[in-house]
């Protein structure tokens, strides 16, 4: 298993070629590619290109709740106590989430000649001129290039994070009703009851999201009217 050290150097030795002008969807899942370069171990001159697609899942809006019992799962309880405190003192928190899964099906590997830095300048060229594609560039630690792989996908979440945020203000979905709760979450979990109507599964689904949320007492008596009518 690899140890921090090894996983801190491989981040810190990812270098980003080319990171794709275009951001995240807000609105619709986003399909990323890219190629990640690596040089192969113990031999010299050989270099490894790895392609593949991340799909992105419509960015939405959780609960500080959600976000505490899901992303802290390894930290202390010091530590949660104190994010709890912060995200309970912090008016107006809206926190993101995105949705990213490696699409395995679509992944290819190849080993070629040549020094790293001089395929990675072929491979931009390359890209460069899909234009029509989100695709990046990455230059990785053979050993742990999912560890760098990572490191691109933060960059472009960090970079799309604005613009998503910005076009869901504009339609009010940040906007905190009741509860200090964004009506984002509101329409999300209305939707859910619509869907779980009749269907007892959809039903113990949405139960679990309101647990997760953190508003299962809110919606308490609404939930078992639906879960025992879905019978």
């Amino acid at each position: 298993m690899a140890s921090y050290e090894d996983l801190w150097y491989a981040a810190r030795m990812t270098r980003i070629v080319y990171s794709p002008p275009r951001l995240l969807e807000t609105f619709g899942e986003t399909s990323v590619r890219y190629s990640m370069l690596t040089e192969v171990l113990d031999e010299v001159g050989r270099v490894r290109i790895r392609e593949g697609r991340v799909s992105a899942q419509r960015p939405r809006v959780i609960t500080p709740h959600y976000f505490v019992n899901q992303a802290l799962v390894n930290f202390g309880e010091e530590a949660r106590r104190y994010i709890e405190d912060v995200l309970r003192t912090t008016d107006g928190v809206r926190i993101l989430e995105y949705g990213l899964q490696f699409l395995k099906e679509e992944y290819s590997e190849e080993v070629v000649a040549g020094a790293i830095d001089d395929v990675a300048d072929q491979v931009e060229k390359t890209v460069r001129s899909r234009d029509t594609e989100l695709w990046g560039v990455v230059i990785g630690v053979d050993d742990h290039w999912e560890v760098s792989l990572l490191r691109f996908v933060k960059e472009l979440v960090q970079r799309s994070m604005p613009h998503n945020a910005r076009a869901m203000a504009e339609r009010g979905l940040l906007h905190a009703g009741s509860g200090n709760v964004p009506n984002a979450v509101r329409i999300e979990i209305e939707s859910d009851f619509r869907q779980a109507t009749g269907n007892r599964e959809r039903a113990r689904e949405l139960g679990e999201k309101l647990r997760a949320y953190g508003l299962f007492g809110e919606y308490e008596d609404r939930f078992f009217e639906l879960f025992r009518s879905s019978r």
